[in-house]
């Protein structure tokens, strides 16, 4: 019981710590501790408020970003963890974890432009990698007027916002941006050569999902970039995609679906797919994807019977939430096989 009170007060603080020790060990048995990620939030609090009526467990979930959550996870400080970035094999296998993929996102870009709404505007990769590379500043840009010749852009600057911070909570959202621009953008591979960049040439720097809406909606100009659920429900203007082909996309469930659809999940190593810039009709070119992570031992830890019916119950009856709350949940075939392993795991 020392362990786990020690986790506690490590993650949730002496206020946590004092509560947990009057518990007995069978409670303290059904209480889970996560951390990880900011995207999966929303869809969190609906698995956990749902999971109430059946599991009845006590599971806390703090969304400190990937980094942190990953930080935890290896340290053995959390149950679980639930990361935008996936660990590495080498890192599994000196933890001795299991990783899975459990719901995922489509992450959109959002402008403040007057007169523009949801989905009016539509930008190429290359114009968007052009944008926050700085070589275009106005919205009237001939070339943005030429991908847009129904609407009439106002003659204002470019207000690029980012999410910089390299430990920050969002920086899952930042990462999938980039590699996108890194795909579908030359002069933007030209200029940052490197991989994963996360210093912007232009912009201002936001820290939080929140504070991207917020700024968003306090700077006129501006373009960010959000889970498409956070999007919706600030009721910003997304922007629609034009892909290789000229076609327009909207995100939506259907191109968030043809996303994850558009992988072999078969052939896939470990179940980490690449999720950036995927062929195909009506696919969003955009995608996150959160990543569940257990102990393998689990039929060694006290929370191993918790953990595994907690992560089935989300793999079976948590897939509608998913769907409501702007996500889509893992493909069946690939949460038969997690399933699988969950139970050879705790058995």
């Amino acid at each position: 019981m020392n362990h786990d009170l020690s986790r506690r007060a490590a993650l949730l603080g002496t206020a946590a710590l004092l509560s947990a020790a009057a518990l007995p060990a069978m409670a303290a048995e059904k209480e889970l501790l996560g951390a990880g990620g900011s995207t999966i939030r929303p869809i969190m609090a609906g698995w956990l408020e749902l999971q109430k009526k059946s599991l009845a467990l006590n599971v806390t979930y703090q969304a400190i970003g990937s980094p942190n959550g990953t930080t935890k996870i290896l340290a053995g400080i959390t149950d679980f963890a639930i990361l935008e970035i996936p660990l590495k094999d080498d890192q599994l296998a000196q933890s001795n974890l299991f990783q899975f993929p459990l719901a995922f996102a489509a992450i959109v870009f959002v402008v403040n432009i007057p007169g523009i709404a949801n989905n009016q505007l539509q930008l190429t990769g290359q114009l968007l990698g052009s944008i926050y590379a700085g070589s275009i500043k106005k919205w009237n840009d001939p070339k943005i007027a030429a991908a847009n010749p129904d609407l009439k852009l106002p003659d204002i600057d470019i207000r690029p916002l980012n999410h910089a911070e390299p430990g920050g909570a969002m920086l899952g959202d930042t990462i999938a941006v980039t590699s996108y621009l890194l795909a579908a953008n030359p002069d933007w591979r030209t200029r940052f050569p490197d991989g994963i960049n996360k210093r912007w040439a232009v912009g201002s720097m936001v820290t939080t999902g929140e504070t991207m809406t917020e700024s968003l909606k306090a700077i006129s100009g501006s373009i960010g970039y959000l889970p498409l659920g956070a999007a919706t429900a600030a009721k910003v203007a997304i922007v629609a995609k034009r892909d290789a082909n000229g076609k327009t996309v909207v995100a939506n469930q259907g191109s968030l679906r043809a996303a994850v659809g558009a992988i072999d999940w078969a052939k896939t190593p470990n179940m980490v797919g690449r999720l950036v810039d995927l062929p195909g009709d009506n696919v969003w070119p955009l995608v996150i994807a959160s990543y569940g992570i257990v102990p393998r031992d689990l039929k060694n830890k006290p929370v191993g019977p918790a953990l595994r019916a907690f992560f089935k119950f989300v793999l079976t009856e948590g897939g509608d939430v998913s769907i409501t709350r702007g996500g889509e949940p893992a493909p069946a075939a690939v949460r038969t096989a997690v399933m699988a392993q969950l139970d050879k795991l705790a058995s």
